[in-house]
């Protein structure tokens, strides 16, 4: 990384030079692409010298290092494979840059809902009742679980390979599908009620976003395709014991930088925790965006206050 002093003057961020990362080669690349475009121009609108860069290219392929060195700072944007799961990390944390984000170790982690069950069940942290297993492994009894269930990848993103069952029936189809993703599918109840998506700046805590699909859970076309889906910022009658859940999760999983937990609650008031992005999506219809506006926040300046803060205090992961 290109060693420079990150000067303020009357307040403003001085222009750094910046490269975002978007596209790669998972299922999500086309939203990463609208991801990393949106943070391009945010940032930009800020004053920065932004480059677009897709490490799924020859060149940051083949000569990271040439790249980075010229760069203050990393805003990686890439979703799902080779972007989330600690492998793009790797590369920065190899080569010292600077960036908004967890380490590559709890990125792994994070992108591995199967690990992250395990995790997080073990520090009591609430989840739903469930299992994994690999194609290799025998069908357990499902006796346990109750009502609808939900089964997907252990290793995707953006709802891809989901599938929400009645029973036993349909349960080798939606394996089959999980499986084409993942080399291992989680099979979970289905949890009724709200869904809420807490993002999280660092130590701060933005407001919840509670989303209304027209289906009832968020599936890829409810995310990007659908102009039903409705969401409110800020919801009335959210638990308090929402951030404490949302803050348990990430500690527990080591997670640091930008990310979006997305969790359920039920009618009775019980909270349970879905997955830990660690790359969460910044289209112009995302929902750490929405979160950002509503404390005044545009997107450059959430993540430029992200990357002051890492310049200023040499050590941080990202």
């Amino acid at each position: 990384m290109r060693q420079t002093g990150l000067e303020m003057e009357r307040g403003v961020v001085r222009a750094l030079s910046l490269l975002v990362l978007a596209g790669g080669e998972s299922e999500e690349r086309e939203i990463s692409l609208l991801s990393g475009a949106a943070v391009a121009e945010s940032l930009a609108q800020r004053g920065h010298r932004v480059r677009l860069e897709d490490p799924a290219g020859l060149p940051f392929r083949k000569h990271p290092q040439s790249i980075l060195r010229h760069v203050d700072a990393v805003i990686p944007m890439v979703h799902g494979r080779g972007g989330e799961d600690g492998s793009l990390q790797r590369t920065l944390q190899t080569h010292a840059a600077v960036w908004p984000g967890c380490s590559a170790e709890a990125a792994e982690l994070t992108f591995d809902k199967a690990r992250t069950r395990e995790r997080l069940l073990a520090a009591g942290v609430p989840v739903s009742r469930g299992f994994s297993l690999r194609r290799t492994d025998a069908l357990p009894s499902l006796c346990h679980l109750r009502g609808q269930l939900v089964v997907k990848p252990a290793r995707q993103g953006s709802s891809i390979g989901i599938s929400i069952i009645q029973g036993r029936d349909e349960l080798r189809a939606a394996l089959d599908l999980a499986w084409s993703f993942s080399v291992e599918a989680i099979v979970e109840e289905y949890i009724p009620g709200r869904e809420i998506s807490v993002p999280v700046a660092d130590d701060r805590i933005l407001p919840a976003v509670e989303i209304m699909a027209p289906n009832g859970w968020y599936d890829f076309h409810s995310k990007y395709q659908s102009a039903e889906t409705r969401y409110v910022v800020g919801p009335d009658s959210c638990p308090d014991e929402v951030n404490e859940i949302v803050t348990a999760a990430c500690r527990v999983c080591g997670v640091t930088g930008l990310s979006r937990t997305d969790l359920r609650i039920t009618s009775e008031g019980q909270i349970y925790v879905l997955e830990i992005n660690t790359v969460p999506g910044m289209t112009s219809h995302s929902l750490v965006p929405m979160s950002a506006a509503a404390v005044g926040l545009s997107s450059g300046e959430l993540l430029e206050q992200m990357l002051v803060r890492r310049m200023l205090q040499p050590g941080m992961v990202g």
